[in-house]
């Protein structure tokens, strides 16, 4: 992940440089007592340490681009997708942050990755029969559920919470009061919708028993570092509920791998790489593409 960050943000700081013309390759971009860094100086210092990198990606975004190209508005939709899976705006900024990613560069990503799903899952066929029979062989991982949950630390608080909760106090103001989890806390402990694969097991084996409405037993999970109390507030495991979801996990299932995909690309497009520093870099029949 580190790696692709690195090369992310050495592809966005060349393009800078190849947008500042002014000055030439000597003009300096910073200046010191000691001597000037020259546009040239760190152009050739980025090419030698990421060059390699960076070139490829570079050649497999434009190669993207032009036959699998995706809208802007499916950009902003998975962003928006993302940032409102967190509590607050503030931890989604700070979620970029410590992946070392601006704005700028995470919508590049997520451009790149759906570019990339859309090569690799293009020409499956789908059908009605097809999805019908994957939904019936995995309805139980395709299976979402909603609930919402207080995760206390101590198991005598935990059990005195939840024979509150028996007798009919609040769950969301129980949350609130008594929850460990920074996630849900504020919002009364709700979860929204999740899939069984996205949560500890112990908690998805908990929920899956539950009746809607229904609360659990105490939950302990090693994980979490406590007791869970669930309180199931939806499922969905028909296959008319589950529709779009199925289709996209089907997908996911029969879609071609990403280096297929590049080498195909390159093929098609007749790459020729006029620096002779690389000028084998897509040559080799095990390119490196990105994740």
């Amino acid at each position: 992940m580190k790696k692709l960050i690195m090369i992310a943000a050495a592809m966005i700081v060349l393009a800078s440089l190849a947008a500042c013309g002014n000055g030439g390759d000597n003009a300096a971009i910073v200046k010191t007592k000691s001597g000037n860094i020259t546009k040239e100086d760190f152009y050739n210092e980025l090419k030698k340490t990421n060059g390699e990198s960076v070139l490829q990606n570079m050649v497999y975004e434009k190669l993207l681009e032009k036959k699998y190209p995706v809208s802007k508005k499916a950009v902003d939709d998975k962003y928006n997708s993302v940032q409102k899976s967190f509590s607050t705006d503030d931890q989604f900024k700070q979620a970029l942050q410590q992946n070392n990613l601006t704005d700028s560069q995470f919508r590049r990503q997520i451009k790149d990755s759906l570019m990339m799903t859309k090569a690799q899952q293009a020409g499956i066929k789908v059908t009605d029969e097809g999805l019908k029979d994957y939904y019936n062989k995995n309805k139980e991982s395709l299976t979402e559920l909603k609930a919402s949950h207080i995760l206390i630390k101590e198991k005598d608080e935990a059990q005195s919470v939840l024979k509150q909760l028996k007798g009919g106090a609040d769950f969301a103001k129980l949350a609130k009061k008594y929850s460990i989890d920074p996630g849900s806390k504020e919002k009364g402990g709700e979860l929204g919708w999740f899939k069984q694969s996205t949560m500890v097991p112990e908690f998805s084996e908990a929920a899956m028993k539950l009746k809607v409405g229904e609360l659990s037993p105490l939950v302990k999970s090693t994980t979490d570092g406590g007791y869970h109390i669930i309180k199931l507030e939806g499922k969905k495991d028909s296959y008319a509920d589950l529709k779009s979801s199925v289709k996209e996990a089907y997908l996911s299932s029969k879609e071609k791998s990403q280096d297929e995909v590049i080498k195909k690309l390159i093929k098609d497009a007749k790459v020729q790489v006029k620096d002779s520093q690389f000028k084998d870099l897509f040559n080799s029949t095990a390119a490196t593409t990105q994740q």
